[in-house]
């Protein structure tokens, strides 16, 4: 057989050559796009997801048998963001924490939209407000079964300028009949909780001009003295307003401050009532009744994307604001209503981004978003009493003398925190939700109630019936 012609056998080496460079790429690619996909989420970065399609909102029951012991001091609820105390602590009583690394036993679950608001219950209403295409969507299910009972909605158009989700953040605030809600553009609902029809609504953003910078409207609103108060940011006068509960008409409107991410706070002190509201410039205190000023004290960040996210501590007669990027604010309330700066310190020990932070023993604790780790102040001084490291912040509840903390990684875990440290019971060996969750959880009658941005899982801490039976 006679050789081959040189050139066609570079021309067939080529080929062969050009095809497997193809073939290989595409590999490279596929197995990049399936590192990314399985990747964790950076705790301060959430990626955008093209919508979804709106599914039925129908909850999954994974334990409809299982009977458990009710705890004690139950009934109060978890009405708002921060509990029925304004301080992320619950009063129940006699809590299953017999639990594995697998996590507590899980009720039900429902799919869920987007937005950072957290899950709120009273009786057995539980309300979650999120994003489910181009709708901001006010959902009411049994907070037993998770059925659902009625849904209000209405056009969603905000899109968030950073990579974080277009809302809504703001969570509810229940009362016995009706609940009050804000959009992510300042819309102000009241709605009946008994079918979900509308009572009322305000345009916050329009009515007092307030310009969105970064983020979306995010301070939840409270009921405090017979009025709905908002921290609106409204900085021609209206940068805290008063609303009146049956009508939404305008009480009274406070300060030039501009909008935050921090919720008010309201406590007796010395047998005065305060109303503490961190805005975008200072830590205020006022009169809830009428809007007066008693006093305020600036504390601001530079950045303006470092939004304050965290709500005001009251322990006894002392109010802590802590946040990303800026530190600490510790204020003294006088007998006569008037204040003193304890101290405060640029971030070099705790700088809570949205966390909650907690009373340990009269001092405070949270996560510290700069250093990382959960930190223990002392509350008079500001000084470090304790460090206890951890992989991802969260949020906790405070409950049965013991903590429940919810990590942006979706980790949960039970802890023993005191004047001496933090000591870790029990934590889940796998992620109960997909990374990130930003969302404060709840607690309500023994039920758990977590979110991210997919789903609302309920998870039963309440003891089961064979614990308590005695020969």
């Amino acid at each position: 057989m006679g050789k081959l012609p040189v050139r066609p056998v570079l021309w067939v080496v080529v080929l062969i050559v050009v095809s497997g460079m193809i073939v290989g790429y595409r590999y490279v690619i596929a197995g990049y796009e399936a590192q990314a996909a399985s990747s964790t989420i950076d705790e301060h970065v959430v990626r955008e997801e093209p919508p979804k399609p709106a599914k039925p909102l129908q909850a999954r029951v994974t334990m409809p048998d299982r009977k458990g012991i009710p705890p004690e001091n139950v009934g109060s609820g978890w009405p708002a963001i921060l509990g029925s105390a304004g301080d992320c602590t619950s009063l129940e009583r006699g809590l299953d924490w017999s639990w594995s690394e697998e996590g507590p036993p899980l009720r039900w679950r429902v799919d869920c939209g987007t937005g950072y608001s957290a899950p709120v219950v009273l009786d057995d209403q539980l309300v979650l407000f999120h994003r489910v295409e181009e709708n901001e969507v006010i959902d009411c299910f049994a907070a037993e079964t998770g059925r659902p009972r009625w849904s209000f909605s209405a056009p969603a158009t905000f899109k968030c300028k950073v990579n974080y989700s277009s809302g809504p953040y703001s969570t509810p605030y229940l009362e016995a009949d009706r609940l009050y809600a804000i959009g992510a553009l300042g819309q102000l609902y009241c709605i009946d909780l008994s079918d979900g029809s509308l009572r009322w609504q305000r345009n916050l953003h329009d009515d007092y001009k307030v310009v969105i910078d970064y983020w979306p409207a995010t301070a939840s609103p409270i009921v405090e003295s017979g009025l709905v108060i908002v921290n609106v940011g409204g900085r021609k006068g209206a940068g805290i307003v008063a609303f009146d509960r049956e009508s939404g008409e305008t009480i009274w409107t406070a300060t030039d401050d501009g909008p935050s991410c921090s919720t008010p706070v309201a406590a007796t002190i010395h047998d005065r009532r305060f109303l503490f509201v961190w805005t975008a410039d200072a830590l205020v205190a006022l009169d809830p009744i009428d809007g007066s000023v008693y006093w305020r004290f600036s504390f601001s960040a530079n950045n303006q994307e470092a939004a304050h996210g965290t709500s005001p501590l009251v322990i006894d007669d002392v109010v802590i604001v802590s946040g990303y990027q800026i530190g600490n604010l510790c204020i003294r309330v006088l007998p006569d209503g008037s204040a003193k700066e304890l101290w405060r310190d640029q971030r070099k020990l705790l700088d809570s981004q949205y966390h909650n932070l907690l009373n340990i023993g009269g001092n405070v604790c949270g996560f510290a978003s700069t250093r990382h780790g959960m930190r223990c102040l002392d509350l008079q001084t500001g000084e470090s009493l304790w460090q206890w490291r951890a992989r991802a912040g969260g949020s906790m509840i405070a409950v049965d003398g013991r903590y429940l903390l919810i990590d942006i990684k979706g980790r949960l875990s039970a802890l023993a925190i005191n004047d001496c440290g933090a000591e870790l019971l029990v934590k889940t060996d796998e992620p109960l939700l997909a990374t990130p969750c930003f969302s404060y959880p709840a607690l309500h009658n023994g039920l758990f109630y977590l979110r991210n941005e997919e789903e609302l899982l309920c998870y039963d801490l309440r003891r089961p019936e064979e614990l308590t039976d005695t020969p």
